[in-house]
């Protein structure tokens, strides 16, 4: 009867997985105490980590069961007649082959995050999912052809290659869409605030490439590292927010002037709203921020003043601003330009104080 013996790299990978497996179940646990406000970025982490959670679990079983048998080499593939060892051989290459199909299905949903994330827009989003789900699609019919030839031909070896070849393509296209979703945003849009996109592609592209080429089991483990480490960037935000009105608070300042110095903002003008209590501050806050562009910096410069930096370069569009919030609510408003010499810096200290 074969003796399984363990080998480091089977030790190490075995470890990765249990890593991934705990670390997920950290992240959405961390997810829950995500402010109501980003109740969607909750519930597509979620969704997101229940896939990265069965990768980790199915990569555990699947790693087990190919010890039982001392690994999936070209020589071994076939030989495995005995019942004993059998049904280790089948769970083995199963459940590898289920594991990279949910690495597609991981990617697949990631893009429907970015879309959500960068455009919050249902009809770009439903577009883009239907684009994504042709790659998916394609790894499910792979994944239904391959597991039963890799499994009972003489050839099974090779489909199994194919098949690892195959999903590689499959996830490069996905990297694809998304690098060109991030292209585009960032054409439109400029600098991408909060929210680092390559320390979630390093970790995740490391993860599977170790996996693939070098056998290696850190496919789960650098999707999960991947996903943590883009929620942390996501909500760094929070540290710069007043909870009760959702308005940015001083500390704020200096992120932006650190930004203002690596060339990646630069404010026009700026909008002074002056309100008669700090007990209006709550209600004025949901009238303000229905009114304001998207990309407008909203600050609590004190307990009744909010000085709101925007990109417009003329008077008439900020007065159109102030006269839609004036029409809700009685509040003193204000404005002023950058003027010509003047830095950055110098504007938000003049504006800001």
């Amino acid at each position: 009867m074969f003796e399984p013996m363990i080998t480091g790299k089977q030790a190490i990978s075995f470890a990765a997985d249990l890593a991934a497996v705990a670390l997920m179940i950290v992240l959405m646990i961390r997810t829950k105490a995500l402010a109501a406000e980003k109740s969607s970025v909750k519930r597509y982490f979620r969704g997101i980590s229940w896939i990265v959670l069965c990768m980790g679990a199915l990569h555990l079983v699947q790693s087990y069961a190919a010890l039982q048998i001392g690994g999936l080499t070209a020589e071994e593939f076939g030989r495995f007649t005995v019942s004993e060892q059998r049904g280790w051989y089948l769970t083995a290459i199963a459940f590898f082959l289920i594991d990279i199909f949910f690495s597609a299905v991981f990617l697949c949903r990631w893009i429907t995050f970015l879309s959500w994330f960068l455009y919050e827009d249902k009809d770009f989003i439903r577009r883009k999912s239907w684009a994504g789900f042709v790659p998916l699609i394609i790894g499910a019919a792979v994944t239904g052809v391959s597991i039963p030839l890799a499994l009972l031909t003489e050839q099974g070896y090779r489909f199994y290659i194919a098949a690892i070849i195959a999903f590689f393509v499959i996830r490069m296209i996905y990297f694809l869409m998304a690098l060109r979703l991030l292209i585009e945003y960032k054409k439109q849009n400029g600098y991408l605030r909060f929210f680092n996109p390559w320390v979630f592609f390093v970790p995740v592209f490391a993860g599977w490439l170790l996996q693939d080429v070098f056998e290696w089991g850190f496919s789960a483990l650098g999707s999960t590292l991947g996903l943590m480490l883009l929620y942390t960037s996501i909500v760094a935000e929070e540290r710069y927010l007043d909870r009760e009105t959702g308005f940015y608070n001083r500390d704020f300042v200096n992120y932006l002037k650190e930004l203002a110095r690596k060339k990646k903002y630069a404010p026009c003008s700026a909008m002074f709203f002056t309100l008669d209590s700090a007990a209006e501050m709550k209600d004025f806050s949901k009238i303000l921020k229905k009114q304001l562009p998207k990309d407008c910096e909203p600050i609590l410069r004190s307990d009744c003043e909010i000085t709101v930096l925007t990109n417009v370069r003329k008077r008439s569009p900020l007065a159109m601003v102030m006269g839609d919030v004036q029409a809700e609510t009685d509040v003193r408003t204000d404005c002023t330009l950058k003027k010509t010499k003047e830095t950055t810096e110098s504007f938000m200290d003049r504006v800001i104080g």
